[in-house]
């Protein structure tokens, strides 16, 4: 790198001095040369910049990678039979999918008790058959696994589909309670998920979506012809939903959605994630599989990954790239009256997804009222106003104050003057109302997070200090320096879980019932 660091030095200096040279040069014929001369010299200098600064990056991405911890067993192994997009031909089906699945976990099973068994010591891990994070032992069903839940006397049916390194135990609850209300539900476990973080750095988007659509086709032979369809989707999840509803658009073969509830949507996200396609070639030339990685923590949540692959980023990128191409081109068309209604509910606080990108790349393009965002604001009680971040509304508040849309917003927020009653405030069409709710803030919780939003307070996993039972990661508590752990500081400061959550799941139940009411009345 002091190499080429040399080289730049002394093309500057070569630059400056013809620079001189022409300014002193009286001949015709020097002039012409030297002119000559200097953009040549300057295209070089270009090239070394680049090669600087892509060498500057190539060593300080492999000097983070090695400080990170060892790699283990599930950093570097995964089942080999995941679902590949390749494998979705016209003959494919759920069951088949299922049955996959199956395999999965019986490879899965195998390194847990094989070669993984001597890495997975302590309480606190996943892949110990005798921790308390062993997911097989939480619950009578294994929620890292996709379930069917068929009714008797459906009014319809949900593939909820979970996010990014998640699980359908993030979707728990909501499915549940679908169930209950008359639909046949389905939660699907998307390829690379559920298992071990390995299969993250492997799996690409494409098996995503086409997984997604799998399920979808699964979901429609479950069901009377004449029952509709719905998506309920979280982060990137909510990405795919939205994906899937647009691909039925210009393809008869895929099952129509007639509405999608979707939960901290991954619609935008930093750009800086798209570099991480670099990842797998950084680390063929530095032979080092740490540099595939963003974060190595303890694997301690039975739901969700605690260590982060590069791929993650990527493939997500890929995704939201994805969605916003569909997106552009049903807009440009002008087509954008036939995406079926979405219901969003977001944090105004996010450090995973873009909440502006959210409003101006989706609901500022939807054509009715149908429509709706729900935004959890921030705190705003008084006595903590001098510890709160106000800038998240100089991006977000120039872009809800338009009232050119025709989505429905509904804000839960701080009433004016009495901070500590909370309110929902509606603007349809222009026109703000105000409504009372009985909800309130916890003490001490400033805003909920991209992970909160779609769970309930009361959670065996994720739910408050109350949960004082089994093994309890929203109410975890230890005092330490940062780098002395190996869980994220953020488990400690990120709020896990929603207190609205039961006012939020009654809204979900209750739009699906208007777009029901609203297609009986059109037909």
């Amino acid at each position: 790198m002091w190499v080429v660091i040399t080289a730049a030095m002394v093309t500057v200096a070569a630059v400056a001095f013809e620079w001189f040279q022409l300014a002193s040069s009286q001949s015709e014929e020097q002039l012409d040369w030297r002119v000559l001369r200097i953009p040549v010299l300057l295209l070089l200098n270009l090239c070394f910049t680049i090669l600087i600064a892509t060498a500057l990056a190539f060593y300080c991405w492999l000097r983070l990678s090695k400080s990170l911890p060892e790699l283990q067993g599930w950093h570097l192994q995964s089942p080999k039979s995941e679902f590949r997009a390749k494998q979705a031909t016209s003959e494919y089906d759920f069951d088949r999918y299922l049955a996959q699945e199956e395999k999965v976990f019986e490879e899965l099973d195998a390194f847990i008790t094989g070669e993984w068994a001597t890495q997975a010591a302590g309480t606190y891990n996943r892949f110990n058959q005798d921790s308390l994070c062993n997911p097989a032992s939480i619950l009578e069903h294994n929620w890292n696994r996709s379930r069917v839940l068929i009714h008797e006397d459906p009014v319809g049916g949900v593939l909820l589909v979970h996010g990014l390194s998640d699980s359908p135990y993030s979707l728990r609850r909501l499915g549940e309670r679908l169930h209950s209300e008359g639909y046949t539900v389905i939660w699907l476990r998307v390829p690379g998920h559920g298992t071990n973080p390995h299969a993250l750095a492997e799996v690409c988007w494409n098996d995503w979506t086409e997984a997604v659509k799998v399920a979808m086709k699964g979901l429609r032979s479950k069901l009377p012809e004449k029952l509709p369809l719905f998506l309920a989707g979280y982060s990137n999840g909510a990405a795919l939903s939205v994906h899937y509803a647009l691909s039925t658009l210009d393809d008869a073969a895929l099952p129509p959605v007639k509405a999608i509830v979707v939960f901290s949507p991954m619609i935008g996200i930093n750009p800086l994630a798209k570099i991480t396609h670099l990842s797998n070639a950084v680390s063929l030339i530095s032979r080092n599989e740490k540099t595939k990685w963003s974060h190595i923590y303890a694997e301690i949540d039975p739901f969700k990954y605690s260590s982060w692959p590069m791929n993650a980023n990527s493939q997500a990128w890929s995704t939201t790239q994805g969605v916003e191409k569909k997106l552009a081109a049903l807009q440009k068309a002008g087509r954008m009256k036939e995406v079926p209604p979405i219901l969003a509910m977001q944090s105004a606080v996010d450090s995973t997804v873009s909440v502006p990108r959210l409003i101006s790349a989706l609901f500022a393009r939807l054509k009715s009222d149908n429509n709706e965002l729900v935004l959890f604001d921030i705190n705003r009680v008084d006595n903590l106003s001098n510890l709160i971040n106000f800038s998240l509304e100089n991006s977000i508040l120039p872009v809800l104050q338009q009232d050119d849309h025709d989505y429905r917003l509904t804000i839960v927020r701080n009433a004016n003057h009495t901070p500590e009653q909370m309110v929902l405030a509606t603007r349809v069409k222009g026109e703000w109302q105000e409504q009372p709710i009985h909800d309130r803030w916890p003490a001490g919780m400033i805003s909920l997070s991209h992970v909160a939003v779609p769970i309930a307070p009361d959670d065996l996993i994720y739910g408050d200090s109350s949960i004082t039972h089994g093994l309890s990661l929203g109410s975890i508590s230890m005092r330490a320096e940062p780098n002395a752990l190996m869980i994220p500081s953020t488990l400690f400061v990120r709020c896990r879980q929603n207190p609205f959550y039961t006012l939020m799941e009654n809204r979900v139940v209750a739009w699906l019932s208007e777009i029901h009411a609203n297609e009986r009345a059109q037909v």
